[in-house]
């Protein structure tokens, strides 16, 4: 399954982040402290949401959906004081290091992890989120080739254990979808610009050959001066129509060893965004924060946390891989 990054075992058919330094060893992150009362105050804090209907739909969800993410701790215009406050609230005085001069091989991630029950949906709620700090230029992250290549999903195909595809204009008609764009007009014979517009792809995922999943992936991607952020969510719109529903089903081995489908049942979805900021003190790094949940259905696993259980390890993994990519485009 083609996974991005830390986002990974959950969302698959979206490619890497482009080289980029994503700082070491995990540590805890405490529960959350709460000044996103005071940042939903501030007019830049609030720029993503008035032009990203896919985060807004997130971070301020309608009644009855059961996605519900936070909003960045790394709002759009904080001072560098403030910025330092956040670090510190996110992974205490370990992780406050990291705006000095230190070693990369040495500066931490944060990561936090909930699981919650929904008994009425029968469905487990992964929550994740991760914060880390990276060197690098926000100019170089703002550019179209990355969000290319976070929206490009790989290969098109439409294979059951972990293709994707592009949803044509003629998909999106018959299922009563309009495309959103806030994306400024484009000069004339200019390609339209990708930022500011909604693209829809058709996934399908496997998870350790145990589940298979499929669904709409919505996504849309905004930028600023002072950071870039890209959402995306299931999008339960396409419920109705054939070959587009989200779907998951459930394997087991006969006698043969051959995968068979034990158990099948609608996929309720998820949602994630990934938002990289400048930070303030030094123009050579960036403050990441990426936050994702998923609604596992219990039936996947029999309730037991194997999912949760395989993410830290993979996060870490995915750490060093892209460090390493990071240093060797450096040189």
């Amino acid at each position: 399954m083609n996974l991005m990054n830390f986002l990974s075992p959950l969302l698959p058919g979206i490619r890497p982040l482009p080289a980029a330094i994503l700082v070491g060893s995990l540590v805890a992150l405490p529960p959350l402290i709460g000044s996103a009362a005071a940042r939903a105050e501030d007019a830049k804090a609030a720029s993503h949401r008035a032009a990203n209907p896919v985060f807004a739909s997130l971070v301020q969800p309608a009644a009855g959906d059961l996605l519900r993410l936070d909003e960045p701790r790394f709002s759009d215009g904080q001072t560098a004081e403030q910025q330092r406050i956040e670090l510190a609230r996110a992974g205490g005085e370990r992780y406050s290091t990291v705006v000095g001069p230190h070693r990369d091989d040495l500066a931490p991630h944060v990561l936090q992890m909930e699981r919650r029950p929904l008994e009425a949906q029968a469905t487990i709620a992964q929550h994740v989120r991760v914060v880390f700090t990276l060197q690098g230029d926000l100019e170089t992250f703002a550019q179209e080739a990355f969000l290319n290549s976070l929206l490009a999903g790989g290969d098109e195909s439409e294979e059951a254990a972990g293709g994707s595809r592009a949803l044509s204009d003629e998909e999106l008609q018959a299922a009563g979808v309009e495309r959103q764009s806030a994306a400024a007009p484009s000069e004339a014979g200019a390609p339209p610009d990708r930022w500011g517009q909604e693209h829809y792809r058709l996934i399908h995922g496997e998870l350790f050959s145990r589940v298979r999943f499929s669904g709409v992936v919505r996504s849309f991607a905004t930028r600023n001066d002072d950071s870039v952020l890209l959402a995306l969510r299931f999008d339960d719109r396409f419920a109705q129509v054939p070959d587009l529903a989200g779907v998951w089903q459930r394997l087991e081995r006969d006698q043969a060893g051959v995968l068979r489908i034990a158990e099948q049942g609608d996929f309720l979805g998820g949602g994630a965004y990934i938002k990289i900021t400048r930070w303030r003190e030094d123009p050579q790094r960036l403050v990441l924060e990426a936050e994702l949940m998923l609604l596992e259905p219990q039936a996947w696993f029999g309730g037991s946390n194997l999912l949760g259980s395989k993410l830290p390890p993979a996060i870490q993994s995915q750490v060093r891989e892209i460090r390493r990519a990071a240093l060797r485009a450096a040189q």
